[in-house]
């Protein structure tokens, strides 16, 4: 890489902050955190060719829904994709910090040289403007390196990664110089418990079926091991 990840994402986040700089006190509130987090998102992606102006960078097209990034960028051989996300500071709510599917994840990082980039913009209400919200913070790290601890897998379709901490909460954990091998070492061991659960959860469902069977359809309930 021309420049070492961790000052790659600095300066990304700084380039982002010089186009959000009108907008850090007082954005117009939104009906809700996910069309405040579409507005944030949009702001960066018109901004995109601008943002990797200033980088240095090729910008790469705006992708689909399904891709598993926002926008993207090449540099050095390759390809950086961001997942933009925002963190309602106000919300007692519970998020489950849906990422993207784990084969998905693994296929960006292994087959096209990827590293995937979280760009976090945290929010809150507004003290000095009616009906507005100030941007907090823009943070930008690349999840491979985050802390172990701070991300897990759901059994949703083949697996869903999610953060189960922001990532302003552990920016300071964040370890700049793992491989993506050190990381793979991680991530695959992580999968392969989820993977287990959910054989064995599975079987004590099919053994809950078989039970309904045998009496007669009557009385069922999902038993657990």
């Amino acid at each position: 890489m021309s420049r070492t990840l961790k000052n790659q994402c600095h300066d990304l986040q700084r380039a982002i902050e010089g186009f959000f700089e009108d907008l850090l006190v007082g954005v117009t509130a939104r009906e809700d955190s996910r069309a405040f987090g579409a507005m944030v998102e949009k702001q960066i992606t018109s901004n995109w060719e601008s943002i990797c102006k200033e980088l240095k960078v090729e910008p790469l097209e705006i992708p689909g829904r399904r891709t598993i990034f926002d926008c993207a960028f090449s540099d050095g051989g390759f390809i950086y994709g961001l997942d933009v996300k925002t963190k309602d500071l106000d919300a007692t709510s519970y998020s489950d910090g849906g990422i993207c599917a784990v084969g998905n994840l693994l296929k960006f990082l292994a087959n096209d040289n990827g590293v995937f980039l979280i760009v976090e913009v945290g929010h809150k209400k507004s003290q000095t403007k009616k009906d507005s919200r100030d941007i907090e913070y823009i943070r930008v790290a690349p999840f491979s390196c985050l802390p172990e601890r701070s991300f897990r897998i759901e059994n949703l379709g083949t697996g869903q990664v999610r953060l189960n901490d922001s990532v302003s909460e552990v920016f300071d954990e964040i370890n700049w110089n793992r491989s993506n091998n050190e990381f793979f070492d991680i991530f695959t061991e992580l999968t392969k418990t989820h993977y287990l659960r959910v054989i064995k959860d599975a079987n004590t469902r099919i053994e809950s079926i078989d039970t309904f069977k045998k009496n007669g359809y009557k009385g069922f309930r999902f038993g657990r091991k």
